[in-house]
């Protein structure tokens, strides 16, 4: 089965990308039958470039290949919609309330306050 992938390309942090057609069991050994096009990200002021052979991967696309994600994503905005039953969205779960805790009441303090009397007492001389 082919599928339709990014091969990374480029120096540290000044990555581009080439879009290939891979065997899907081959992939991680890099043998690329056709290379269609490329990304590159950094380009034009961070807009990023690609140019694809659109009749090619159409003719990928209506033969059977897979295709990546990514590349769905990059080909459906530059107008190639066939890949657009290859985005999947992500399900997500909706989150579980979970019961806030009651605020507690302070409690005044139960600890006898001590009365601060001041007693002069005065000598008497008779």
């Amino acid at each position: 089965m082919l599928i339709l992938r990014f091969a990374r390309h480029g120096r540290k942090k000044q990555a581009f990308f080439k879009i290939v057609a891979a065997e899907k069991a081959r992939a991680v050994q890099k043998k690329n039958i056709a290379e269609l096009g490329f990304y590159d990200p950094l380009a034009d002021e961070g807009k990023g470039i690609c140019k694809v052979d659109a009749p090619a991967i159409k003719n990928y696309i209506k033969n059977g290949a897979q295709v990546s994600q990514s590349v769905a994503r990059l080909l459906v905005k530059n107008g190639i919609n066939e890949a657009e039953k290859f985005i999947t969205t992500r399900v997500t779960k909706p989150k579980k309330e979970t019961p806030k805790p009651e605020p507690k009441e302070v409690a005044e303090e139960t600890t006898p306050k001590v009365s601060e009397e001041v007693v002069v007492e005065t000598a008497t001389t008779e």
